[in-house]
């Protein structure tokens, strides 16, 4: 079973963090992982097999490995490989679906000897819907994403009543600086083939919001069926045209409800959505409230455009 969770819904529950040095050719055997883990390498070389891929391991490389996936390490004969490791999940998944890192990765047994595991094939998974994260990658932001992993050994390794809060931050810092890498400031793919055309489609949707635009308009502008064009633009955005048009309304919706000046009505019109009742449908199931409400814990909060 597995959950999807986005960019509003993520809240990183960081379940074990390691810094560690691994003997020259020293093989770790193939195992199975039930959480997410990203592994960072600092030093040293070797490759890493997931299921029937095979990744090579340098310094700055960052390799991802998913739930329920077979994998085997190999460390080059050369030198020891030193490394982080994080295993996390992107929601906390509740008390039921919760191990011992330790005994499960690690082989510590506790006082009670070692436990029943057998139910971990089965745990449950939450998966990230915005940001496609490939098993192995080479961060341009070499300090940074060391910085962002040494500050997660640290927060991990204290005691603090509030350390969980630290080390759910440190997580997000993270996964935003992987963002960063993949992922333009308008959520397009850096790396793919036809980034400029669609960062230039959403270009036009944001100074033509107002007006009557569909996938159809958006195609015949790039020179592609709509069919194609709204192939590559989901494949490049993760969103379909309809829903990245409806994103970039309802936030300008958002902003003109900050200004008190504005009736739903007027600003239904404004965004280019026209029909008020079907913009409260769809301000209350993009934001959790109708535009009303909305407008309302404004007032109370004293929100206001600078």
């Amino acid at each position: 079973m597995s959950t999807r969770v986005d960019y509003r819904t993520i809240s990183p529950y960081v379940r074990f963090v390691h810094e560690v040095a691994i003997a020259a050719g020293a093989v770790n055997p193939e195992r199975n992982i039930y959480d997410h883990e990203f592994i960072y390498v600092v030093k040293g070389s070797g490759t890493l097999r997931i299921e029937d891929r095979t990744y090579s391991m340098e310094p700055g490389d960052l390799l991802y490995i998913r739930p329920h996936r077979t994998n085997e390490m190999f460390v080059s004969e050369t030198e020891p490989m030193h490394c982080f490791a994080v295993h996390f999940d992107y929601v906390f998944l509740g008390e039921a679906a919760e191990f011992s890192p330790y005994a499960v990765y690690l082989g510590r047994k506790s006082e009670e000897g070692m436990p029943d595991a057998s139910w971990l094939h089965e745990r449950p998974n939450a998966e990230l819907i915005d940001m496609d994260i490939p098993e192995r990658m080479k961060p341009a932001r070499v300090h940074e994403f060391f910085d962002a992993f040494k500050e997660l050994c640290r927060v991990f390794e204290e005691s603090r009543a509030d350390a969980q809060i630290w080390l759910k931050a440190a997580m997000l810092r993270l996964i935003g600086l992987i963002h960063g890498e993949l992922m333009t400031g308008e959520g397009v793919r850096v790396n793919h083939t036809h980034a400029d055309m669609m960062l230039d489609a959403i270009d036009y949707m944001k100074s033509h919001f107002s007006a009557s635009i569909d996938l159809k308009k958006l195609a015949a502008r790039a020179g592609l069926s709509p069919k194609y064009f709204g192939t590559l633009f989901k494949q490049a955005a993760g969103n379909s045209v309809s829903e990245y048009l409806t994103r970039i309304r309802i936030e300008e919706a958002k902003r003109l409800l900050r200004n008190s000046a504005y009736t739903i009505e007027a600003i239904a019109d404004q965004v280019g959505i026209g029909d008020m009742y079907y913009f409260s449908k769809l301000f209350k199931k993009t934001e959790g409230l109708s535009p009303k409400r909305y407008a309302v814990s404004l007032r109370w909060t004293g929100s206001k455009d600078d």
